[in-house]
């Protein structure tokens, strides 16, 4: 199977893991799945001795589509984060001019219909809210009014230009929110708490390996390090080597 599907196999698995047992990776996860897939090479060979000591097999076997469900996880996290990472860098481009002209419009508008009632209730209405989406909105509602109310701008001078622009950012900056919150359907989880499921879900049969294979070979300690992260015990000796200089 492919990683997406590995994922889709064991989604709802991931959805029932508590929120409170969910925590992001201990490691790099590129670095951790690595880790994983050695674990496997190794456990497929000393299956029989491990299931002997009490390992449930499952552990074993399920361990290709974790990685899996895990890389996917993993995958779609990154695309979205570097999807974040652009949209911030456009909204930082356009949201100083889109709060400078959000400003003057609201100041145009409040002026031009300061003697129609109705109208004036209503950008009052617009001009009272406040944050990013509001202003939003606001756009597209401030093109609107001003579409259909025309005379009254035209009499203090306005430049209708300002009103395209209005719906012009009104139609760009919504998407670009949106990518920059990450927002999703709400019956799905967002993919960073996806991918941090998937690692949890991963780790419990690597943990559980791990657990067993040091108790059965710890009398091998070749065999034993198979059954240890290369990882942690890399740091572990260059934490070492440092407090050596030190002393």
């Amino acid at each position: 199977m492919s990683n997406q599907e590995n994922y889709e196999a064991i989604k709802e698995q991931l959805l029932l893991i508590l929120k409170n047992d969910v925590t992001k990776p201990g490691m790099p996860v590129d670095t951790f799945v690595q880790e994983a897939e050695n674990k496997y090479y190794y456990a497929s060979q000393d299956k029989d001795k491990l299931i002997a000591a009490g390992l449930n097999v499952d552990y074993v076997d399920t361990l290709p589509v974790r990685i899996g469900a895990l890389r996917h996880a993993q995958s779609e996290w990154k695309k979205e984060s570097e999807s974040k990472t652009e949209a911030a860098k456009e909204w930082k481009l356009l949201s100083e001019e889109a709060m400078a002209l959000h400003r003057v419009l609201i100041h145009d508008f409040k002026f031009a219909y300061r003697n129609e009632e109705d109208l004036k209730k209503v950008v009052d209405d617009i001009a009272e809210g406040s944050g990013y989406d509001d202003m939003v909105q606001d756009f597209s509602d401030l093109h609107s009014v001003g579409t259909a109310n025309p005379q009254a701008l035209l009499n203090i001078g306005f430049d209708n230009a300002k009103l395209e622009k209005a719906l012009e950012f009104a139609n760009t900056l919504g998407p670009l929110l949106s990518a920059i919150n990450g927002e999703r359907d709400e019956n799905d989880k967002p993919t960073k708490e996806m991918r941090d499921r998937a690692y949890v879900y991963l780790k419990e049969a690597v943990d559980k390996i791990c657990e067993f294979g040091k108790y059965v070979f710890w009398e091998n300690e070749e065999r034993l390090e198979k059954y240890s992260s290369a990882y942690f015990r890399k740091l572990r000796e260059e934490r070492e080597e440092q407090e050596e200089k030190i002393n």
